[in-house]
């Protein structure tokens, strides 16, 4: 099953998103199988053309492969991010998606 994971950073924390990157990184190495897409949230204004400054980053959407929510809810609970208290808002729940649409499997 699919779980959109939505996180919204708390104001005033671009310098701990910046010095916990590194190992957010490094967390979420394992799980970029079950990640089926995700990226950063950013401040209104910030140029995406190409690389953004960590410090414009304000949340993140990830949409994540697990068999329970309880998957997903480890997922994010033992995130740097979380661990460290970044996030002000956070949303995880089943993901039905419709656009574009999964590819089909056939057996």
């Amino acid at each position: 099953m699919l779980y959109a994971i939505l996180r919204r950073d708390r104001p005033g924390k671009a310098e701990l998103r910046a010095r916990l990157q590194p190992e957010h990184q490094i967390y979420q190495e394992p799980f970029l199988p079950r990640i089926v897409y995700g990226g950063g949230l950013v401040a209104d204004g910030t140029d995406t053309t190409g690389a953004v400054d960590i410090r414009n980053v304000i949340g993140n959407v990830l949409v994540f492969e697990a068999d329970e929510r309880a998957d997903a809810e480890a997922f994010h609970a033992n995130d740097p991010y979380t661990q460290n208290d970044l996030f002000e808002t956070v949303i995880i729940e089943p993901f039905w998606q419709r656009v574009p649409p999964p590819a089909i499997v056939s057996t």
